[in-house]
């Protein structure tokens, strides 16, 4: 079993500054899945995620996200999959070609796909764990990866259950900042950090 443990101080997607508040990621590899444990501190807003269809718009509130791929090239093609508080996922594989913008090629339902998943929400914070089998990514024996982290995390709060984050009202950061820029991007592959399994 492999393990490792990530900077807990992920960096606005826009800057690459880092924020103050922690979202502690543990990876475990072994030969069948790749298990991600996460952890969302100060997250005060927690209860106000409504969200709870597998495959609809969770990105526009609260989320936790990985995007993975094989290789260590600059990837063209990876996986997305997103989980919110209330442990409604969606996962979907992903066409960035150059400066276009992405395409999603397909969606997958988590039983689909063989996703192991289950999220926990407490009054300021919530944590999940993601095992994502390598099979169903093309990945099996494979040592490389290119990958990244990201957390979508209100500021503010939300009388309308129907909110919609955006960069007023929500930090939009990663483990490898995408450095976007002006508005907040996390489709970035090139900025994707790399991940050797030993």
């Amino acid at each position: 079993m492999y393990k490792e443990i990530l900077n807990p101080y992920f960096k606005h997607s826009t800057t690459g500054e880092a924020v103050n508040y922690v979202t502690k990621v543990e990876l475990l590899a072994s030969e069948e899945a790749l298990t991600i444990n996460f952890q969302c501190e100060d997250n005060p807003y927690t209860s106000q995620n409504h969200m709870i269809e597998h495959n609809t718009p969770l990105y526009n509130q609260e989320v936790f996200e990985v995007f993975i791929s094989k290789g260590t090239e600059d990837p063209t093609r990876y996986w997305e999959i997103e989980i919110n508080p209330n442990a409604a996922v969606w996962i979907g594989e992903i066409e960035k070609l150059g400066d276009e913008p992405q395409q999603i090629l397909r969606n997958l339902l988590p039983e689909e796909f063989g996703l192991d998943w289950e999220a926990k929400a407490e009054l300021d914070r919530w944590e999940g764990k993601l095992v994502i089998p390598w099979d169903s990514i093309g990945a099996k024996g494979e040592v490389d990866f290119r990958l990244n982290f990201y957390r979508i995390r209100s500021k503010v709060s939300h009388e309308d259950p129907n909110w919609t984050c955006d960069a007023e009202t929500c930090d939009f950061i990663c483990w490898q900042s995408t450095l976007s820029g002006d508005q907040p991007a996390f489709h970035r592959p090139k900025k994707f950090g790399k991940l050797r399994i030993q």
